[in-house]
């Protein structure tokens, strides 16, 4: 299992627009620790990708090129939407 840096990965879950901060930090505080390590890849390669980008993927104003990464914010809106 690898390990990662919860510090560094709570730090890029910050993010430079509200809309962003509401979805990605409360994602990664609540269900972070039960993806799959896969998964938990896909999470960090998600928070190296740019605020507009993941505004516009989020907010479904486009796609993901990357089909792991669209899969991965196709599953945090489902697991967000369930949660409300």
């Amino acid at each position: 299992m690898a390990q990662y840096n919860k510090l560094r990965i709570e730090w890029d879950c910050r993010r430079g627009m509200l809309e962003l901060d509401k979805v990605i930090m409360p994602f990664y505080q609540q269900h972070f620790e039960q993806l799959s390590d896969t998964q938990k890849d896909q999470f960090i390669r998600l928070l190296a990708c740019s605020d507009l980008q993941l505004f516009s993927w989020f907010f479904n104003r486009g796609k993901a090129s990357d089909p792991e990464l669209q899969d991965m914010v196709d599953y945090i809106q489902h697991t967000l939407k369930l949660a409300d």
